[in-house]
């Protein structure tokens, strides 16, 4: 039979660990959120960097088409 004491202070270690173990993994998924929404930013700025340049593309063709033909 374990003394209530060791069984005692064996709760209390696994208490102590489970709770480290819960901060370090808030720590991450707190990580974790801050990457995401940095990664989705990146992505929002990168698809504004291609639609303009694919209005800008778009007005290129339009001018081109707008002019008038060389004759040979």
């Amino acid at each position: 039979m374990v003394p209530p004491s060791l069984a005692a202070m064996w709760i209390a270690s696994q208490w102590f660990k489970s709770r480290r173990g819960s901060a370090e993994l808030r720590v991450e998924i707190v990580t974790l959120r801050d990457e995401v929404a940095a990664l989705r930013q990146a992505q929002a700025e990168a698809q504004e960097r291609l639609d303009f340049q694919e209005r800008m593309l778009s007005q290129l063709r339009e001018a081109r088409r707008d002019l008038p033909k060389a004759s040979s």
